[in-house]
This record gives C-alpha cells, sequence and structure tokens, in this order.
C-alpha cells in the first residue's frame, strides 16, 4: 500500500489516501460511493454491465474529485493538479500510440528483407502537473510577516524574570524590614538606656528625698528638743518667777515688821 493525493473537482489537494502498490494514473471517486480502484484492467472490462444496462438501473454518479497516482511537488503553498494538462497529456499519449501503430503496422506489411529497424514507441515527456493554486497575491498575503506567537520557552522565560523580580521586591522589602527593625532595635536600646538614666536618676531623688526625710526627721528631732528645752526653761521661768514674788514678799514682810505678826 502506499499514499496518494486525493483532489477536487478543481484539482485542489485535499488529502492523502492508500492505494494499491501497483496503482498509477488518475481515477474519478464519487459522491456517496467509495472508491474502487482497479487492480486489473482486464478484470474491471470483464465486470462492467453495458452502458445501456447501467444507465436503466442507476443514475451517473457525481464525481466528487480524483485519485492522482503522482506525488504532489514539493514547495507548493496550495497544491492543485493541473487536470487540463493532464488530459492534455493521456491525449499526447494515445497520439503517439497511434502513431506507433501506425508506423509498426506499415512496417510489418514491408517485407522482412525491406523493413529496417522496428518502429519504437515515443511518449511525450510529461509536463509538470502539480501547480500553484494560490494567486501571488494570496502568496503574498500569507508569506508577509506576522507577529510571531512568544514559544514556550519564551513564555517560561518571562515568567522566570516575573519571579526573579517578585524575589528581588521582596528582598528590597526584607531588607527594608530588617533596617527598619534595626531602628526600632536602636530606638528601644536607647529608649531602655533612657529609662536606666532616668530610673537611676529617679532612684537618685528618692535617695535624696530619703535623705532630706531624714534630716527632716532629724531636724524636727532636733526642734522638739530645743522645743521641750524651751518648755523646759520657760517652767524654770515660772518656778523662779514663783521664787522670786516669794522673796519679795518676804522682803516687804520685813520690811514693815509683818513678819513678827505673820509669826505670831
Amino acid at each position: 500500500m502506499k499514499a496518494v493525493p486525493k483532489v477536487n473537482t478543481e484539482g485542489l489537494y485535499l488529502e492523502d489516501t492508500l492505494v494499491d502498490d501497483a496503482f498509477s494514473g488518475v481515477v474519478p471517486f464519487y459522491v456517496g460511493i467509495e472508491p474502487q480502484l482497479p487492480a486489473d484492467p482486464e478484470e474491471t472490462e470483464q465486470g462492467l454491465a453495458p452502458e445501456d444496462e447501467q444507465a436503466e438501473e442507476t443514475p451517473e454518479p457525481e464525481i466528487a474529485g480524483y485519485i492522482v497516482g503522482i506525488s504532489v511537488t514539493p514547495g507548493l503553498f496550495m497544491p492543485r493538479f493541473d487536470l487540463a494538462a493532464w488530459e492534455a497529456y493521456q491525449d499526447a499519449i494515445d497520439a503517439a500510440l497511434d502513431e506507433f501503430q501506425q508506423a509498426y503496422d506499415e512496417w510489418s506489411a514491408l517485407p522482412e528483407d525491406e523493413r529496417g529497424d522496428m518502429p519504437h514507441a515515443e511518449s511525450p515527456p510529461m509536463p509538470d502537473l502539480w501547480i500553484e493554486g494560490l494567486t501571488p497575491e494570496e502568496i503574498e498575503e500569507i508569506t508577509r510577516p506576522q507577529p510571531q506567537e512568544p514559544t514556550e520557552l519564551e513564555l517560561l522565560t518571562v515568567v522566570v524574570e516575573g519571579i526573579q523580580q517578585q524575589n528581588s521586591q521582596l528582598h528590597e522589602v526584607v531588607v527594608s524590614s530588617g533596617e527598619e527593625l534595626s531602628a526600632v532595635k536602636t530606638a528601644s536600646a536607647e529608649q531602655k538606656m533612657t529609662l536606666s538614666a532616668l530610673g537611676s536618676e529617679q532612684v537618685k531623688q528618692d535617695l535624696s528625698t530619703l535623705d532630706l526625710k531624714q534630716q527632716n526627721n532629724v531636724i524636727g528631732a532636733e526642734l522638739v528638743r530645743k522645743d521641750i528645752s524651751i518648755l523646759d526653761l520657760y517652767m524654770q521661768g515660772q518656778v523662779l518667777g514663783q521664787m522670786l514674788a516669794a522673796l519679795e514678799l518676804k522682803l516687804l514682810a520685813n520690811g514693815t515688821g509683818g513678819e513678827s505678826n505673820v509669826q505670831q
């Protein structure tokens, strides 16, 4: 089996189909009918019914396209099989065969001693049957440079670059956060030192206040002692006053004679 091209009725390539290795030439296939490729021309002729009987039994099928036993010429944008050129080529082959047959008949009719070399059949050269199915304008349109879709590798590269950029930004955020954290730690340490200094100063002030309180207590105690001493002196002054008053009374009594009276 081998793969050969199928074309539509205009000769435009449709797809490949599998045929027998011995297949060659061009045969039609019909709408809704699987193509039956002849394996042997004699078998095909024997299997055919008279045309009149076939015409009476079934309507003539509609040709859908052709199976072409000639490989597609590479490099064509839209391969098209030139059916007209193929028919002309077949006519040229038939004409060459007719010419050969006529020459052979004439050669055979001559006496053997006058025949000379037997004529040979010469087949005409096969033309380029596969042609371009697009116009030059259509070819120019499809060959115009188009924006290329990014490849999978390019898309992956973009994704990797995006991830790297995100990592870089995250790194910057982490570094910035680290600096801010360091600044906060420094500020916290300074605050701790300030608090410690304030605490020390407060302790000093508390000690000074305590010392002052102790001094006030001492001064208070001294004042109390002074007050007691003053009170004691005051009481002693009163006692001395009373004694002086008593002495004055005695003196008055002695001066007036009242002392004896007093004694009596």
